[in-house]
């Protein structure tokens, strides 16, 4: 079984929602998830509670570590806590490992592009991106957490 990790940065819906059905994507491709939202501390819960801090655990119990990023800055205190717990990482713990970015924006942002050199230098190779191409939003995150679901472990 895969195991996928699901990080999202949210203070609105739309964006747990789409970090939400990457997780129903890989659930029906039997995988297993954690879902994880970064958060400023005393900010207010969205939608569901209790998703859980994220811990160096998550990391190294993933075999696909997904963010989704709804600010476009890189310089937030919720990118700043990942930023810091991939940094910890060592890349021989994270080999053969794949990680994938999504934001709010059609391009990627400043943010996501941090996060994804982050991600290599924790050892984490990048999803390809052509397998992210799918119309609507939604169903392209579950399409995409179906595929993240079914890589080999």
């Amino acid at each position: 079984m895969s195991h996928v990790l699901v990080i999202f940065q949210a203070d609105t819906e739309h964006t747990e929602q789409l970090a939400l059905a990457v997780g129903v994507g890989a659930v029906e491709a039997e995988a297993g998830i954690r879902l994880r939202r970064l958060r400023k501390p005393g900010a207010a819960e969205i939608g569901h509670k209790g998703y859980g801090t994220l811990r160096e655990a998550d990391l190294l119990w993933a075999d696909t570590v997904v963010v989704g990023l709804e600010d476009e800055r890189s310089e937030t205190e919720e990118v700043d806590g990942l930023l810091a717990a991939l940094a910890d990482l060592h890349p021989a713990q994270m080999v053969g490992k794949t990680a994938w970015t999504f934001g709010i924006a059609p391009s990627k942002t400043e943010a996501q592009r941090v996060v994804d050199e982050a991600l290599l230098a924790a050892g984490l190779k990048p999803f390809p991106a052509e397998a992210t191409e799918v119309v609507d939003a939604t169903e392209r995150m579950k399409d995409i957490g179906r595929q993240l679901g079914r890589q080999p472990v």
